[in-house]
């Protein structure tokens, strides 16, 4: 179901989630920013990339260590006494720089994504009702919805 570096993605989203959640600003900016960081930890641990679909990781160090590797050009032939005959002419195919992205969400469950949605939003609760004086509130809400 999940691999180690998935659970890893996730749980370090998830706890990106929380501790924005205790940062100084206004309740909608706080769950605007919890909200994207755990989308965003989402979108890496179930994306894939180029033709091998590598994790983030794996394809950007293919492409660092295939950008400085040092390449082998030749404007010489090899042999000089072979006369020089027309090239055959060869169909130039291109490749596109970045291959498809996938999401390995028939593979995975949603079960363990909502546990730690749940989890999130319980541990922002519990605060809100601790420090922010939560309860105070919800009990003037409860009072104006029952008069």
């Amino acid at each position: 179901m999940f691999n180690d570096r998935d659970l890893g993605v996730l749980g370090g989203g998830a706890l990106g989630a929380i501790l924005c959640l205790m940062l100084p600003w206004s309740f909608a900016a706080k769950v605007t920013v919890a909200v994207a960081i755990l989308v965003i930890a989402m979108a890496l641990a179930f994306a894939r990339f180029g033709a091998d679909r590598l994790t983030l990781e794996q394809h950007l160090k293919r492409q660092f260590l295939f950008r400085f590797q040092p390449r082998r050009y030749s404007y010489f032939r090899k042999d000089a006494s072979i006369k020089s005959s027309p090239m055959p002419v060869q169909s130039i195919t291109r490749h596109p720089g970045i291959g498809p992205i996938s999401f390995r969400m028939d593979e995975t469950g949603l079960y363990w994504l909502m546990t730690v949605w749940l989890a999130v939003i319980g541990t922002y609760v519990v605060y809100w009702a601790h420090y922010l004086g939560g309860m105070q509130q919800a009990v003037f809400w409860i009072q104006q919805t029952f008069k």
